[in-house]
């Protein structure tokens, strides 16, 4: 391979992001295609490299089998039926069973019930000069929509939290800790999984016997290719999307309330002018992305930003090393609200794109605004805890304090 070697290792986003980009930057400055001495991996850290792979399916492949997760089968039904993990012509097949859901009018109509949500949520912490904002807005909020969408209880919301903090707290033996591609999954995750997968079975089943206008039971009487869907295959589909599907967007918020704190101008003009909060909100998917990476098999011999690749290479895709790409964005460090265009690959690109990208941003519109209604002043009681990784940037806690007038509408 004639690309430069890497021999360093990503830092964790603990820090909200800092390290890891401060990383990015020296190995984009290395080279935007480069081989992992540690792990035998490319890495991609190129805005036009990282687009080019992620638009093309035939040669790299998102089917990765077992590479990064190991052959633990709850780790394997968990994966089982996801969109992400699988290449046309079947993922668009899979993809039209949940599009449905998503369309531009069906997540329109779903405007005044993420407001109702967003409001009783706010109306609960109305005697409260201070709370965490994740804990009262930023997570409830998308897992109770999702939920909903797919027919689950959103009062088992306690225990997709427990779920989510057990995968996403642990310590894992990354691809990038030079003991090769695969990831050593703690039995704390895998527990997780098949707590999980379990419990979406249950429901799963009961659609089957019992059809109801929900997600879940469209998934279930689903076809593809004129074969049902197997339990697993909607377990594994609907698990996905109660976990990654409000996930992101709880990390999305959580971001966004940090940095407009940690940029009171840009705070006051989106205060000021409502308008703003759009692109502030894309502004924050670029500048503090969620997830930070993708994963790719390089299917067949192929050549990227003059690296030649052979087949069965994994490519791991540092979508946000784009978002910060000098070569794409203008002074791509400085936090600015008003960027336009803004294309940043926080969602994804291609056939691969997020298809929940509509609702994550709807939410985030509607729940900020109204946050920005009911509290004209709110302040960070202490710095934002960060989830101890470098595959995503998320605010775990970030404590407020509301002003004292501000309280429920009359």
């Amino acid at each position: 391979m004639n690309s430069p070697i890497v021999t360093d290792q990503p830092p964790s986003t603990g820090d909200g992001g800092a390290a890891l980009l401060s990383w990015l930057q020296r190995m984009r400055a290395a080279g935007t295609v480069t081989y992992s001495e540690q792990t035998g991996a490319v890495n991609v850290f190129g805005y036009a490299e990282a687009v080019r792979a992620l638009s093309d399916p035939a040669s790299f492949s998102s089917q990765l089998g077992h590479a990064g997760t190991g052959a633990d089968p709850d780790v394997e039904r968990f994966m089982s039926g996801n969109p992400l993990g699988a290449d046309p012509p079947r993922h668009g097949k899979l993809r039209r069973l949940v599009s449905q859901a998503f369309t531009p009018r069906v997540v329109a109509e779903y405007e005044p019930r993420i407001a109702a949500i967003a409001t009783a949520l706010l109306d609960s912490v109305a005697d409260k000069d201070e709370f965490d904002y994740v804990t009262e807005l930023a997570y409830p909020l998308p897992v109770t929509v999702i939920a909903e969408l797919l027919g689950i209880p959103a009062s088992d919301q306690e225990m997709f939290r427990t779920w989510n903090e057990a995968m996403l707290s642990a310590t894992y033996e990354s691809p990038f800790d030079g003991q090769g591609t695969d990831v050593n999954i703690p039995e704390a995750v895998t527990k997780a999984m098949r707590e999980l997968c379990e419990y979406v079975l249950g429901h799963v089943r009961s659609r089957r016997a019992h059809p109801r206008d929900d997600l879940i039971t469209g998934l279930a009487m689903a076809t593809v290719d004129g074969e049902s869907l197997t339990d697993d295959e909607v377990v594994g589909f609907a698990a996905g999307m109660l976990l990654g599907g409000h996930m992101s967007t709880t990390m999305m918020l959580g971001n966004t309330v940090a940095c407009l704190l940690e940029h009171p101008d840009d705070l006051a003009a989106v205060r000021a002018d409502r308008s703003l909060l759009p692109a502030a909100v894309e502004e924050v998917l670029r500048f503090r992305s969620p997830t930070t990476l993708a994963a790719r098999m390089v299917k067949k011999p192929t050549q990227l930003g003059g690296v030649d690749l052979p087949a069965g290479r994994l490519a791991v895709i540092w979508t946000l090393s784009g978002n910060h790409d000098e070569r794409q964005f203008e002074r791509p460090d400085v936090f600015d609200i008003r960027r336009s265009p803004n294309a940043h690959l926080t969602f994804g690109h291609g056939t691969h794109f997020c298809v929940g990208t509509q609702l994550a941003r709807l939410e985030a519109k509607v729940s900020l605004g109204l946050l920005l209604d009911r509290y004209p002043e709110f302040a960070a009681t202490a710095a934002p805890s960060y989830y101890n990784r470098f595959e995503l940037c998320g605010v775990k806690q970030l404590p407020l304090s509301v002003s004292a007038t501000a309280r429920r509408p009359q």
